[in-house]
């Protein structure tokens, strides 16, 4: 079964362009490397762009908690946001039931 996060995070403020150039950075390799991650977005809330939602889907779960989590840019991102966001990322998990 399809499986999606969804997580939301708080940028520091000033630090939104930086969360953002880090993303790209990661979101272009993981399209380019991982065939298994349906969808890998950013989004910034209108009138607050401190707050980050991230939407990704993947095949099902072995492919984001196996292939996915276990990349080494993976792991860099993990390290390089924590220097530009507020606590930690508010993740929770879906199963995809289809599209309604």
């Amino acid at each position: 079964m399809m499986f999606a996060l969804a997580v939301r995070l708080r940028a520091i403020k000033g630090k939104e362009k930086d969360v953002e150039r880090v993303m790209r950075e990661v979101t272009e390799k993981v399209r380019q490397n991982e065939k298994d991650t349906l969808m890998y977005d950013m989004h910034r809330k209108i009138g607050d762009s401190t707050e980050i939602f991230l939407y990704e889907r993947y095949t099902d779960r072995h492919a984001w908690e196996v292939t996915h989590m276990s990349k080494p840019y993976i792991k860099e991102l993990l390290d390089e946001l924590a220097k530009y966001i507020e606590g930690k990322p508010e993740v929770t998990e879906y199963e995809v039931v289809g599209n309604l």
